[in-house]
């Protein structure tokens, strides 16, 4: 089996589409990772992806599952609880 880690897959993925051009429909994606001789493996993830256009390698990996989605991470708040001064 391939999968060592995510940061294998991300690898791997980012080998296989190197030099594909961006934004990238999912057929243009595939096009390229069967026209670089891709494993069964990913071309199977490749194909699992939804249709539509992608804008970058960053975007294949999130939609694949690899890395997590663009604004996923919450937010930092602007000052902590225990900071507040508070007047009685």
């Amino acid at each position: 089996m391939y999968r060592r880690t995510y940061r294998a897959d991300v690898a791997r993925i980012g080998h296989v589409l190197a030099g594909l051009s961006y934004p990238a429909a999912k057929w243009q994606i595939v096009a390229h990772a069967d026209h670089y001789g891709a494993d069964a493996v990913t071309t199977a993830q490749l194909w699992s992806l939804a249709p539509g256009a992608y804008p970058d390698l960053a975007a294949v990996c999130s939609a694949l599952g690899l890395l997590p989605a663009r604004g996923a991470y919450r937010q930092q708040p602007s000052q902590q609880a225990a900071g507040r001064d508070v007047t009685r």
